[in-house]
């Protein structure tokens, strides 16, 4: 915390051995929590009764709201009264489905017929056009209300007001109105079931109940309506989709007539096939006659061939199978053979041989002139197979061409036929998808259904007043303690001795803590030192006399300057004090109130300020002769006296230093009240003569800066400063810190008697 900036040191263990206990450092800091918390009790239970009362306030003046709620089921299971499709499909069950559900809900043109169907423009609920003027006191309570129209116009962007016809501010007042009722409707999906769950939420719970109950048959019959319409708009797309089919499967009938007409074609795949077979046997026919040719022009070649050789004329027989040649063919070996005998027999010149041999040429001219009859025949026969295989190739090419003709007809006239079907198909699917559509009308069901009406709420749902006020409980609470926080951060003050050394380095002389209210009644604090001598406060004062007392066991330092950096640190009230525990102790000890501008110690010992410390100095009075006597304790007091002289030049004066002397040496102690360092320059002249200053700080109230920077106005003056003493401390207080001589007074405050 702010307050308690103190160097966190380890603790060390015997031997030397530092131990870093990390639990130990938790549990301080949940204590010096736990002790924020305690100082700023106050601030926080104030946050938290304030701000649970105004919640309770605020809660008392809500309207309360009642909350009907009815479930709409999205049908995932389908019924099948048709074998054919919807024209608008069944919806899904997955999550993106359920959310656009719920955006048709939540749209504004459902709600609109929602306002139009229960005639919520005339309600005063949703119109806040009927509504009566509110409560004074909650509209000036409404922060918004705290802005000035001009500053608000200004904000706007001064923009000029525009005039409304009489039909756009009905509509603006009905898109208010759809607003309200949107304001009050909740749609949300259960869980991962398909239910949605519709509230809506009324000052009435019979309205409640009558609007969310007229949500979910209004949704039902959207729906119905949405398919109706798209079923209207598919019955009218179909009819003059149906007409123009209509048209183009005529015209494509129409050509193809027009086209088999105009070739001649009864049927593309008839006439195909009846040219096929005829182009097949003409081909088989001129094949055959091919075949003909070649085996006739063979055997042609090899008849002049045998023709040609004399020795194989006699195989021609043989070869073509003739019997007249054969039988030639035989009479001529015959008549060989006669002759070879009559040869031998008879010798070459034998009559006999002379006609064998002339039979033999007559024979063998018979069987030329055969040979040639038959070359004759055989070269007819070629001519008439060349010619027939012409005239069958001559008819092939022209049946051919005419194959080809009708293919490419037949090609064509498929093309036509095939856009007429396609065109006819068409034509009847549309017509059979008319007809089921329109028997769709009678048969269209809804795609959800309400699985729950919504009933009339007893109890009202809004506000929950406790929730409310358990929450603004623990939200002021959480306010109290940040602003205890925000405090604690911004306190700039020293709460502990211990802290201004670890700030400065210089050491604590201990705190003293403040007088009771009923303590200043009575008196004075230096009264107060007297009336109350075992009390915390004069037991401080000892204190500080001990501790003085051990920083100077000689003796010889016998000039004690109390100072502060500023104004009512109560430096005062503590030298008086502590000068009066001196005398009281026996010690001789005289007080020296050096604050010439401000005099106020002689009113706090209950003395006159006849002449004083002025007189003294200016030398209209000698020293015996300003000195008053305390009658309750014997302390000797030289007062401020009356002057009008500069301070400065008094106090730094010759006068000064040996009146200073003087009282060194006729006193044990002598006390010098000097005024604030910061504030006047006085105090730097009396810190250079005394041997020894306190500097006094009040505690939590002096800023750190400025304490630091009075402390070193001293130093640089050349002052001997013997510690720093905290005055007006509050020890109940104190004790909640968690500083080393935190709880000094409060936590033993037993042993003393205030």
């Amino acid at each position: 915390m702010a307050t308690q900036e103190i160097q966190e040191y380890p603790a060390r263990r015997p031997g030397g051995q530092v131990s870093f206990n990390i639990s130990d450092a938790a549990v301080n800091a949940v204590r010096r929590t736990a002790g924020m918390l305690w100082r700023h009790k106050l601030l926080i239970g104030v946050t938290m009764l304030l701000g649970t009362g105004a919640a309770v306030g605020i809660a008392l003046q809500l309207t309360p709201l009642y909350t009907a709620e009815t479930l709409v089921m999205l049908e995932h299971r389908k019924t099948s009264v048709t074998k054919f499709e919807e024209v608008l499909g069944g919806l899904g069950a997955d999550m993106s489905v359920m959310q656009s559900e719920v955006a048709v809900l939540k749209s504004p043109t459902f709600a609109e017929k929602i306002v139009d169907r229960l005639n919520l423009v005339n309600d005063p609920e949703f119109n806040a056009d009927l509504r009566p003027p509110p409560n004074p006191l909650l509209v000036y309570l409404n922060p918004r209300n705290w802005i000035p129209d001009s500053w608000r116009d200004s904000l706007q962007g001064n923009r000029p007001a525009i005039e409304l016809t009489e039909e756009e501010k009905a509509k603006n007042r009905k898109t208010s109105v759809v607003n309200a009722v949107l304001d009050n409707l909740n749609v949300r999906p259960q869980g991962r079931s398909y239910v949605l769950s519709v509230t809506f939420d009324s000052e009435d719970p019979r309205k409640a109940s009558t609007i969310v109950n007229t949500i979910a048959q209004m949704y039902l019959v959207d729906q119905l309506d949405e398919k109706f319409k798209a079923t209207k708009r598919a019955t009218a797309w179909l009819e003059e989709r149906i007409a123009e089919v209509r048209k183009e499967a005529r015209e494509a009938g129409d050509a193809a007539e027009a086209f088999r007409a105009r070739t001649g074609l009864t049927a593309s795949g008839e006439a195909r096939t009846i040219s096929t077979q005829q182009l097949a046997e003409l081909n088989t026919n001129y094949v055959l006659a091919r075949t003909q040719r070649e085996a006739a022009e063979a055997k042609q070649r090899e008849v002049v061939n045998l023709t040609r050789n004399q020795r194989s004329v006699g195989t021609i027989g043989d070869v073509l199978g003739n019997g007249l040649i054969q039988s030639l063919r035989r009479q001529e070996v015959e008549l060989q053979r006669q002759m070879a005998d009559a040869n031998q027999r008879y010798g070459g010149k034998h009559p006999a041989i002379q006609a064998l041999q002339s039979q033999l040429r007559d024979l063998q001219g018979q069987m030329r002139m055969e040979v040639d009859k038959i070359v004759q025949g055989l070269n007819n026969e070629v001519e008439l197979a060349r010619g027939r295989e012409a005239s069958l190739k001559a008819s092939l090419d022209e049946l051919q061409g005419k194959v080809d003709d009708q293919q490419k007809s037949t090609v064509t006239l498929r093309t036509l036929e095939r856009d007429a079907e396609t065109s006819q198909t068409m034509y009847e699917t549309l017509l059979t998808r008319f007809q089921e559509i329109s028997s769709q009308n009678d048969i269209q069901q809804p795609d959800a259904r309400v699985v729950s009406q919504a009933a009339i709420p007893l109890l009202p749902s809004q506000p929950n007043k406790k929730l409310i006020v358990i929450l603004a409980l623990i939200a002021s609470g959480a306010v109290g303690v940040l602003l205890a926080m925000l405090v604690e951060y911004f306190e700039r003050g020293f709460r502990s001795p211990h802290q201004f050394e670890l700030a400065t380095g210089v050491r604590g002389l201990g705190i003293v803590p403040t007088i009771g209210r009923w303590g200043r009644l009575r008196g004075s604090p230096a009264d107060y030192v007297i009336d109350k001598p075992l009390s915390s406060y004069t037991e401080a004062l000892q204190s500080l006399r001990t501790t003085l007392l051990l920083a100077n066991p000689d003796g010889r330092q016998r000039v004690l300057l109390f100072t502060s950096a500023v104004p009512d640190e109560g430096k005062s009230s503590v030298a008086g004090g502590f000068a009066r525990i001196c005398a009281n102790a026996g010690q001789r000890v005289v007080i020296v109130d050096c604050d010439l501008r401000r005099k106020g110690l002689h009113r706090m010992l209950g003395l006159e300020n006849r002449s004083g410390l002025y007189e003294v100095l200016s030398g209209q009075a000698a020293v015996q002769d300003v000195v008053q006597a305390d009658p309750r304790t014997g302390l000797h007091v030289i007062a401020a006296g009356h002057g009008s002289a500069l301070p400065q030049d008094m106090l730094g004066s010759a006068r000064m230093h040996q009146l200073i002397s003087r009282l060194a040496l006729e006193y044990d102690r002598v006390i010098l009240d000097s005024p604030p360092v910061l504030a006047v320059s006085e105090s730097k002249l009396l810190a250079a003569l005394a041997d020894q200053t306190v500097f006094i700080v009040r505690w939590g109230k002096t800023k750190r800066e400025t304490a630091m920077a009075g402390l070193k106005e001293l130093v640089e003056a050349g002052a001997d400063v013997v510690g720093v003493l905290f005055s007006q401390v509050d020890a109940r207080r104190h004790a909640q810190y968690e500083f080393p001589d935190s709880g000094r007074y409060h936590g033993y405050r037993r042993y003393y008697v205030n």
